[in-house]
């Protein structure tokens, strides 16, 4: 594998272990982010009980789903990487990124819109950059062509 390869596959790696991380900040989580409660206006213990169960739930899930996403990033790059692939197979793994990273960056936009409450939109868009940093370092790499 040369330098780009290298550079790419770390990029990726890098983008997964970010969606990783918060994946497992959601499924640990007993009550909302800080900035969930900003954009409410209420602290976690001034909501309703009920509310707080259908909160928590959508936390929980969307920690799954993202969870579920990092480990196909990898299992993915596990496969594309090995060997070399053809550039259809690097596009629609890019595409996959996308598709996957991108989202929760316009969530995050959405909601500090609406709200003024500082959601992690720069944590959301590292991820994004460093899948097209991938993608870059792969085409240069040689090895898709």
């Amino acid at each position: 594998m040369n330098m780009f390869a290298w550079l790419a596959l770390v990029s990726y790696s890098l983008a997964f272990l970010i969606v990783l991380a918060f994946s497992i900040a959601y499924l640990k989580r007993s009550d909302f982010m800080p900035y969930h409660g900003i954009a409410i206006g209420r602290r976690w213990s001034e909501v309703e009980p009920r509310t707080q169960v259908l909160l928590l739930a959508l936390i929980k899930v969307t920690g799954a789903a993202w969870l579920a996403l990092a480990l196909a990033g990898f299992f993915l790059l596990y496969l594309l990487f090995p060997g070399n692939g053809e550039f259809v197979q690097l596009i629609v793994f890019q595409l996959f990124c996308l598709i996957a990273l991108s989202p929760a960056v316009g969530v995050a936009t959405y909601v500090r819109k609406k709200t003024n409450a500082p959601t992690p939109i720069r944590s959301g868009v590292l991820p994004v950059i460093l899948s097209l940093l991938g993608f870059t370092f792969a085409v240069l790499s040689g090895r898709y062509m």
